[in-house]
């Protein structure tokens, strides 16, 4: 397939999404996927755990994230065993960071914060490069031995490319995952009712509303029915049409090009939208998260300044075709499968659960 091709087919098909789901999530009846019973209650019934449409985005976006990584490693001609290696210690390290930043920073146990898990990514690709390339069994099994295409590379010739894949595949995971907040209402924007005239004008026709007791910008800001800076909404475009420009830059073999536009608009980004944001992201003027986001981006201005650029060309078809090989469908159903639950199943709600028979179908 054509590489302009293909990132076109992957805009024309994720913008018109975003753009709808942008409307309906923040309704109520978008937050909770499915209730399972759990233990009967004394009074009758039976107590609910809640499966969120949260977790089922969260989990979707997260596919969609390894499935392009994957893609864009194959087509770099990275082994099956080198790409599982990698999917499997990075993706690990970044969920698990996920809920450790988020409560070493806000002080609590049941949150998440995307920025904690990419920050660990960024620095755990490196750093795992860095191990193989000392362990010579290790770096060839990594990089498929004497025939694959990518032993032929140092780490250090590897990091760019492998980088840019990374940051491309985070930006554009992280963009449809914003829909998720906009199903359990966190991450929100400030209510336009505190803005200046001038600003209230402005950002009142793309105004986000939110309804239902049990979304967060419901029961931490009593903001039900207010209208609010659509920031969630603003930051899926932004990053899922960066994250294809980022994808075409790649596979056009412009590594440092992709690296930079994927992982500066991400993090720069993060540094400016907090400003419009309204939920708890910490004590301080300026967040832990912001203050980290901006360490980041000094850091990839670094690596792209001292690291080497490869000239080798990434061939799309044999991106795609890894897709369809056993270990690869594997693991991404692991992957969505683990998400769906790690992220799904609500620790915030709770349901009460009645069961009753139709008479009059017996």
């Amino acid at each position: 397939m054509n590489n302009l091709l293909f990132v076109m087919l992957l805009g024309a098909l994720l913008n018109p999404l975003i753009w709808r789901l942008g409307r309906l999530l923040p309704g109520e009846r978008w937050q909770f996927l499915a209730s399972f019973p759990r233990r009967p209650l004394p009074a009758g019934g039976w107590e609910g755990v809640n499966l969120t449409f949260y977790g089922f985005i969260i989990a979707i976006a997260g596919l969609l994230a390894v499935a392009l990584f994957i893609v864009l490693l194959a087509a770099l001609g990275l082994p099956p065993a080198g790409i599982l290696l990698l999917v499997v210690v990075v993706l690990s390290g970044a969920v698990l960071a996920s809920k450790l930043v988020a409560r070493l920073v806000e002080k609590k146990k049941n949150t998440f914060t995307v920025a904690g898990g990419a920050t660990v990514g960024l620095y755990l690709l490196p750093l795992l490069l860095w191990l193989l390339e000392r362990h010579p069994p290790l770096w060839s099994f990594f990089s498929g031995g004497s025939g694959g295409t990518a032993s032929g590379f140092s780490g250090s010739a590897l990091m760019l490319p492998l980088l840019a894949a990374l940051a491309t595949a985070f930006i554009i995971g992280e963009g449809l995952g914003r829909l998720a907040c906009l199903s359990f209402g966190c991450c929100y924007g400030k209510p336009l009712n505190g803005l200046p005239p001038v600003s209230r004008r402005f950002w009142a026709p793309w105004a986000t509303v939110y309804h239902g007791d049990c979304k967060k910008i419901v029961y931490a800001h009593r903001l039900a029915g207010a209208a609010t800076i659509p920031v969630q909404l603003l930051t899926a475009l932004l990053y899922v049409n960066t994250g294809v420009l980022a994808t075409w830059l790649y596979l056009e073999g412009m590594f440092g090009a992709a690296f930079l536009v994927a992982a500066v608009t991400a993090m720069g980004w993060r540094v400016v939208a907090e400003m419009w944001r309204a939920d708890y992201r910490g004590e301080g003027r300026i967040s832990a998260y912001q203050l980290s986001n901006m360490v980041n981006i000094v850091f990839c201005l670094l690596l792209f300044w001292l690291l080497p650029v490869v000239g080798v060309a990434p061939h799309l078809p044999d991106g795609l075709a890894a897709l369809w090989r056993p270990e690869i469908l594997l693991l991404l159903l692991a992957v969505w499968l683990l998400l769906l639950g790690y992220f799904g199943l609500s620790r915030v709600t709770g349901a009460r659960i009645d069961f009753y028979l139709h008479r009059d179908r017996i």
